[in-house]
């Protein structure tokens, strides 16, 4: 006789706030100790649930991923940033230089957020090889989504046309990167008006030469 899986609506809803807890728990101390500085044990004090549930919940490197992808998407599980309703919102606006402004803002929006994970998922990565090559896969996703982007602004006719995609996409990628972020806002001691206006600039100087109106 076949048996009927059981769901409960009240234990689905306490297993979704106990790996809220846990991921939250995860995101600080990766933040404060590191990576490797992290154990399972101390996400489970600071979460106030066992060692075994956060063993449950998921393994260390799958709860870096985890909250890195969460704290960029605002979704607990794979997702592309672009397609998100804010970003697709900005790059569907019909101004092409108040979409890179907006894009601009947002980016730096972003970076406030993600960056002490974004350092501690670099650190993770040097030290083991299976972050190492979830950082490259990360890596290569953000790149093709910037150019994925750029070529429906290509085809808008509000991309230059003298670069490649490829290379326009790249160096796109490069400035809105966090380390830059860090670097300037961080080490460097800009605000943060200073670093959005320094990001806009180069967006719109990157993307937009000999179309940007000079009014």
């Amino acid at each position: 006789m076949a048996t009927r899986a059981y769901h409960s609506p009240t234990r689905q809803a306490q297993s979704s706030a106990t790996r809220r807890r846990v991921m939250s728990a995860a995101q600080a101390c990766f933040e404060e100790r590191g990576y490797v500085a992290t154990t399972m044990r101390a996400i489970a004090q600071r979460a106030q649930v066992s060692v075994e549930t956060v063993h449950l919940t998921a393994a260390k490197r799958e709860l870096l991923l985890a909250v890195f992808t969460l704290t960029v998407t605002g979704e607990d599980g794979p997702a592309r940033l672009l397609e998100r309703p804010e970003p697709k919102a900005i790059l569907d606006d019909p101004d092409p230089v108040r979409r890179l402004r907006r894009l601009a803002e947002f980016v730096t929006r972003l970076n406030t957020r993600v960056t002490p994970l974004w350092r501690v998922f670099e650190q993770a990565a040097a030290a083991d090889p299976q972050i190492a090559a979830e950082y490259a896969d990360l890596i290569a996703r953000m790149r093709s989504e910037l150019r994925d982007a750029l070529t429906v602004l290509a085809g808008r006719g509000d991309l230059r046309d003298d670069r490649p995609i490829d290379e326009l996409a790249d160096l796109l990628w490069l400035l809105a990167l966090p380390d830059q972020y860090f670097r300037l806002c961080e080490q460097a001691g800009w605000s943060l008006e200073r670093y959005e206006a320094w990001l806009a600039e180069s967006v719109l100087d990157l993307l937009l030469a000999g179309r940007r109106p000079t009014s």
